[in-house]
């Protein structure tokens, strides 16, 4: 049985659209981040780090969404659906996973901090979030300047790793973003899949 402990939030999300697109069976265990449930003695005992995601796999317990993504590839996806078996395919899925966990992921997380700070805003720091996004933005569209559908090619852990995360400067229209028409549709292709449609809602 896989148990999912989870939020609203994109590194969350991520699971549950790998979940939804292997068609696994999963319970879903909603953790209250206002409440801080994930600093409570049980969730630490699953995660030191107290962030969601956390996956249970019978007898295994994984933190960090790149590494859930990486497990569920491995044990839950005989057919590659989001983890190429072809080597160098793989290494392309799981090259364009780190490079959101290291670029994308962090630098947009900390641009959303800056703009929701209350008070006086430090525009240096949105400058500069803002700056390297919009460099991150045209990596993409060079990656996806050869007309793949997909960052490795065919759909993987690369293309789900980025989706929640960019669905949100997406829906606000962030210019940056949006002049890059190539990525706009790249992200609009992944949204349109219904397992990505059905993990975007979970926790419901």
């Amino acid at each position: 049985m896989i148990t999912l402990y989870t939020g609203p939030t994109p590194n969350g999300r991520k699971i549950s659209i790998a979940l939804e697109e292997l068609g696994l069976p999963y319970e879903v265990q909603a953790i209250d981040l206002a409440a801080d449930e994930q600093k409570q003695p049980d969730f630490l005992a699953m995660n030191p780090n107290h962030k969601i995601p956390v996956l249970r796999d019978d007898d295994i317990v994984v933190w960090e969404s790149g590494a859930i993504l990486l497990h569920l590839g491995e044990r839950h996806d005989p057919e590659g659906l989001i983890l190429p078996k072809d080597p160098k395919r793989r290494l392309e899925a799981i090259q364009y996973a780190f490079f959101q966990t290291g670029g994308v992921g962090p630098n947009l997380g900390r641009l959303g901090a800056a703009l929701r700070k209350e008070g006086e805003k430090n525009q240096e720091m949105i400058d500069i979030f803002q700056g390297e996004m919009e460099r991150l933005f045209g990596v993409l569209d060079r990656i996806l300047a050869d007309g793949r559908d997909y960052l490795a090619g065919d759909y993987s852990i690369g293309d789900i790793m980025h989706y929640p995360w960019l669905k949100f400067p997406l829906d606000l229209g962030f210019p940056g973003l949006l002049k890059h028409d190539r990525v706009v549709a790249w992200l609009n292709r992944i949204g349109d899949r219904p397992a990505v449609v059905k993990g975007m809602g979970v926790p419901g």
